[in-house]
Parts: structure tokens; sequence; C-alpha cells
């Protein structure tokens, strides 16, 4: 019997939509990356703590709405704030988009959905397997570090004249996403270690 949490899914789907802009925007060596990444973790949130069918399920589901609402946005709106929608992903497909320039911007519908359910069901049997859950605080943990080092550089560019605030928060060097990689991981030891998580 399928059951699933549609607050979750919806949830879960804005997580997609939200993530692929931040991660593309605040971390340029990832942003093609951005919409998998976002997927999957998307797609492992609604799948934990449930079995294995409505894990995959919820996290294709998951993704593909929140494609479609990411897709819509990107249509009608190309930046927020100074913060560019576009989807750096869909240029693995650009060779492809030659003899279709003049629909190019509605190629993201199908490219983001698409992404997002095979990427989603992918999470969501990740998140449904209860032994890799080290991987899963790990890569959240991971996650929030990158964001919290495009905060830190907001903070440490503040005030100066030369720099504007879009500037200040990219992360353009590795050794942020180096950074962040060993935060997460000696925080995810520790965690285990004293049994905390």
């Amino acid at each position: 019997m399928i059951s699933m949490k549609f607050k979750k899914i919806i949830f879960a789907s804005l997580i997609y939509a939200i993530w692929s802009v931040l991660i593309g925007y605040l971390v340029p060596p990832l942003a093609i990356w951005a919409s998998v990444i976002a997927a999957v973790v998307a797609g492992i949130y609604v799948g934990r703590k449930n079995n294995v069918s409505n894990a995959i399920l919820s996290g294709a589901l998951a993704g593909l709405i929140g494609g479609i609402i990411y897709s819509f946005v990107t249509v009608y709106t190309t930046s927020l704030y100074g913060i560019p929608l576009d989807v750096p992903t869909a240029g693995w497909l650009t060779p492809l988009l030659e003899p279709f320039k003049s629909y190019y911007a509605y190629f993201a519908i199908p490219t983001l959905s698409l992404i997002g359910l095979f990427f989603g069901s992918i999470g969501g049997l990740f998140g449904s397997i209860a032994k890799l859950r080290k991987i899963f605080l790990f890569l959240t943990l991971f996650t929030l570090f990158i964001f919290y080092a495009a905060l830190d550089n907001v903070a440490w560019w503040w005030g100066r004249a030369d720099v504007r605030w879009s500037m200040s928060v990219v992360l353009t060097h590795w050794i942020d996403i180096y950074m962040a990689f060993a935060f997460a991981l000696f925080v995810t030891v520790l965690a285990y270690c004293l049994k905390i998580y």
C-alpha cells in the first residue's frame, strides 16, 4: 500500500527549486551540478523513514513538482534581487539545443522536470536506506557549511565601497569548498563518536 505525505513532498519540491538557485549562485564551481545535487537532497529528505517503494515514488514526485515550479519561474523571470535564475545544468544539453534556439527559454521545463524526476527518485532510494544516515548527515552539514561560508564572505566584505553584495556572497575559491568538506567531516565523526545523532 503506497501512502505519501504530500506536505513533505511539497516542502521537498521547494528544496529542489530553491537549492538549485542557491547552490548555482553561491558556489559557481558546482553550478552545473546544482540541479542534480538539489534533486538528490530533496529525494533524500522525503525518502527518510520510508519504505523503498514509497521513498522512490515520493522522491520522483518531489523532483517533478520542484522542476515544474522552478522552470516556470525561470521562463518568466531571469533574476530575483540580482540573483540569476538560469539553469546551469541545461548546459549539458546545449549541443542538442542548436535547432531549437527560439524555444530555448521553454527548454528549462522538460529539463528540470526530468532531472528532478530521475535524481529525486535516486535520492528517495538512498534516503530509505538506514545504513546511509552517516552519509546524509555529512552531505547536509557540507551544504549548510557552504551556505555559512557564503554568509561569512558577506560579513567579511561588508561596507567596502568597491565590493557589491552580489559579489561578496559568491564563493569563488576552492578553499571555501575544502573547508566546508573538512568541517562537515569533523562534525559527522564527532556526532557518531559522542552518539549524539
